[in-house]
């Protein structure tokens, strides 16, 4: 079926996200005939979006904090770009796109709005005053938009159980995709070498919140007690988040010699080939690691933290651990499991694989979502 006719865009707060989160989606959409747009910020990946055949519209997004000046310029020049292009469908990701591109695609006509809450991030972690009443703003913005959706996509059930609780949308307009899903072709196990020991990877944003400091911690404690056994981090350091960890630190803990950073990379599959256990002790309010996704495809135990998002990649003590968020000593106990009987990293990675082929294939989560955009 051809759906040439039918304009799409998909709408982010960074360019880095769509190429990195949501290329299958896009790359399927472009291949059912669909005109393609993508409105982000023009980043480093903003090249890599119109290599792929996307026209990138840009647009200006702070990510943090909430300026109603700001907010209201980014409402119009939603409005304004809608009304320009006139497209027949628009998908948002991340909470400002999802909040004002939602209103702007309303009063400009548009006929088809679908978002997606790809985790509930930084605004709903932490319980200062001050996230106190920016939560409260956050959840009376998305009660007045939501509600014009013709369909909100969740990534579990915790985040969608949230917004049902706090009426922030019908339930009946929502659905659990799975993730952004993660090509099990791309990512398949490889053969490993035994005789060097464990090696525990932390994929992701250099973010506290993200529980880089409690890995760091869990890093200490088994380098004493172990010789063979490395930690990395690779992912990048984000200082527009303010719990971004400086590039000094991490460079220290490198001098110190207790893990590893890596820096960041747009091939994680060759780090994961050379680690045995992927590790997330985060208690960011995730959708579903993406970090995760890709290593249990590659047939990686998992480490990560019983919380939202988090806990849906991991059956306890089946392919890998739950331990409580910031618990730095409970995360040494469970990475000392694999210290202890190496044979766990391949029994639970096979059981982690098979979970990533049966729920988080990249193809499940596209079904799952373009059953519900017109044909």
């Amino acid at each position: 079926m051809i759906y040439e006719k039918k304009k799409i865009i998909l709408s982010a707060n960074t360019s880095w996200y769509l190429y990195n989160f949501r290329r299958p989606l896009l790359m399927a959409l472009l291949a059912r005939g669909y005109r393609v747009h993508a409105l982000a910020p023009e980043d480093a990946y903003a090249a890599k979006l119109r290599d792929l055949g996307i026209k990138l519209i840009p647009i200006e997004i702070t990510r943090s904090g909430v300026n109603p000046f700001a907010d209201i310029a980014l409402l119009a020049r939603f409005v304004s770009i809608y009304r320009h292009y006139r497209p027949d469908i628009v998908q948002h990701f991340t909470v400002k796109p999802v909040i004002y591109g939602t209103l702007a695609a309303h009063v400009s006509g548009v006929d088809k709005i679908y978002n997606m809450v790809p985790g509930m991030g930084y605004v709903f972690t932490g319980t200062s005053l001050k996230k106190f009443w920016v939560q409260r703003i956050v959840r009376l913005l998305y009660k007045s938009t939501l509600n014009l959706s013709s369909h909100v996509f969740f990534q579990n059930h915790d985040d969608r159980d949230y917004f049902l609780r706090y009426n922030l949308v019908t339930e009946g307009k929502t659905s659990i995709v799975h993730g952004t899903g993660v090509d099990t072709e791309k990512f398949r196990p490889r053969a490993k070498k035994r005789d060097r020991g464990v090696t525990f990877i932390m994929a992701a944003r250099m973010l506290w919140d993200k529980g880089i400091g409690e890995h760091v911690a869990a890093a200490r404690v088994l380098k004493q007690r172990h010789r063979n056994v490395r930690f990395w981090l690779l992912g990048p350091v984000d200082m527009e988040n303010p719990k971004g960890i400086k590039l000094e630190q991490l460079k220290n803990w490198n001098k110190e010699g207790v893990v590893e950073y890596l820096g960041m990379t747009d091939n994680i599959r060759s780090y994961l080939s050379r680690a045995d256990v992927i590790v997330l002790p985060s208690y960011y309010r995730e959708g579903i690691p993406l970090s995760l996704l890709e290593g249990a495809a590659m047939a990686m135990p998992i480490i990560t933290t019983d919380s939202p998002g988090c806990r849906e990649v991991v059956m306890n003590g089946k392919n890998g651990f739950l331990v409580p968020a910031r618990d730095p000593a409970a995360l040494a106990a469970a990475m000392e499991q694999f210290l202890a009987e190496p044979a766990l990293v391949a029994r639970m990675g096979r059981e982690s694989r098979k979970l990533a082929v049966t729920r988080f294939d990249s193809r499940l989560v596209i079904k799952g979502i373009l059953k519900y955009y017109p044909r």
